[in-house]
Parts: structure tokens; sequence; C-alpha cells
């Protein structure tokens, strides 16, 4: 009788090793996928760091209604070199964010930067009076973008409403022309001036690189003590998971 119990008490050992034996790849393929888990939990994707660069730039007047002399307007072929047939201004842009060439034509949002004032982000002047319009204005309607054509400079888009001696105007920048159109009450619209921005690769002028305040440093410089106590309890679960499979198979393999 104590022969055949011992008999059929090997079955259920002889299952058990063969269970452990069986199981050796699928606990290796659990390691590595526990491991590949936990450093992926733990490790945040890097940030690019922006490259801010600013630059001036400049256009023309080329056509002007009667209402465009209120306003501080002239045509620039008429009045070389005064304020009123003038247009200049100066952006700061992530150059990090420009296009390769091939792009097409491609808008980036100007945003926001530590340390920069919102006419250092974007400000254009008109005319002789002069006529200002900068990043955050309270009427815009669209933008302020920089717009680059196949990687290249190629102006902005920007449309804004403003109040002038009681008249409202309506400034819209598409790319390297503008226009300034009055609007009347009966919802039409009357051409005041127009004209251009000088685009290309001699469009912006006086680049200098600036670097935002604070710096902007990539989250994952400094490992956070969370991701580190992570990763220390992920691999104590491996090794005390490995003990417990090697005293299993020992114990099976143990003479009953």
């Amino acid at each position: 009788m104590q022969r055949g119990a011992r008999k059929m008490n090997s079955g259920p050992i002889d299952s058990l090793s063969d269970f452990i034996n069986r199981g050796e790849n699928v606990n290796k393929f659990f390691r590595i996928a526990v491991v590949s888990g936990i450093l992926a939990a733990a490790a945040s994707p890097v940030q690019a760091a922006p490259i801010y660069m600013a630059a001036d730039f400049s256009g023309g007047v080329v056509t002007t209604d009667k209402l465009a002399n209120s306003l501080g307007l002239q045509q620039t072929t008429s009045c070389s070199g005064c304020a009123a047939g003038s247009v200049s201004g100066q952006v700061l842009f992530d150059k990090s964010l420009v296009p390769g060439s091939g792009s097409g034509t491609v808008n980036i949002a100007l945003a926001p930067i530590t340390g920069a004032s919102n006419s250092t982000i974007f400000d254009v002047v008109f005319g002789s009076q002069p006529l200002g319009f900068e990043f955050g204005d309270a009427n815009v309607l669209v933008g302020p973008s920089i717009q680059f054509q196949n990687g290249v400079f190629n102006g902005f888009f920007f449309v804004e409403d403003f109040v002038v001696n009681g008249k409202t105007y309506e400034l819209s920048m598409q790319g390297s022309s503008w226009t300034m159109n009055w609007l009347k009450s009966n919802s039409s619209r009357d051409l005041v001036a127009s004209g251009y921005l000088t685009v290309g690769n001699q469009g912006l002028t006086h680049q200098t690189y600036v670097e935002s305040t604070p710096p902007q440093l990539p989250v994952t410089a400094v490992p956070e003590p969370g991701s580190i106590a992570l990763v220390l309890l992920g691999i104590w679960g491996i090794v005390m998971t490995r003990r417990q499979a090697r005293g299993a198979h020992f114990q099976a393999e143990q003479p009953a």
C-alpha cells in the first residue's frame, strides 16, 4: 500500500517539474516584458529645446485711397524714404519649427515666450502716425503666424480690427501682401491701402539668437525619485520571482 501510495504521488511531482521546466521560456519572456514596461513607464518623452530667433522685417505701400492720408499712409514710390511710405516690424519665433525645402506653405503660430514682451514676439508699424500692431492685441481675429514657403520666409498670416477717428478698419496680412479696409456700418468695405512685405532669403534681417528666461531644460534631465523607486521595485520583484521558481524546482527534484 505504501508503494502504491508513493507511485500515485509521483504523478503530481513529475507534473510540477514538467510545468516548471516548460515555464522557463515563459518566465524569460515575462521578465523581459516587465523590465521593458517598467523602463517605459519610468522614462518620459524628451522635449526638443526651442531655438528662438529674433529678426526684423520691412515692406512698403503700393496703393492708397482717400482715407489713407488720415491713417498716415502714402505710396512708397511717391514718398521714398519718408515714414508715410514705410512698413517695418520685428518678430521672435522658434527656428526649430521651420520646415525644410519641399514642404510647401506652412504657417507657424507665434506663442508667448518667457521673458519676452508682446511687442518683441510680434510688432508691425505702418506709416507716419504710426499704426502699430503687436502680439496679444485685444482685437486680433487671426494669428499672428509667421509663414514659410519651402523653408524660406514668406510673410505672415494675421488679421486685426482697429479704430481710428471713430471708423473701424481691418488689417489683413496674407503671406507677402497686406491690405487695410474700411469696414462700413452696412457690412461693406472699401480698400484704404495695400502693400507688400519683403520676403525670401533677405526678408528677415538682423537675425539674432535669443534665450528665454529662465532656460527651458528637457524634462528628463534628472530622473524623478518616483521613477527610480519604480525601477528598483520592478527589479526586486523579478529577483524574488526567480528565487521562488528555483525553490519550487528544487523541491520537485527531491525524492519522496
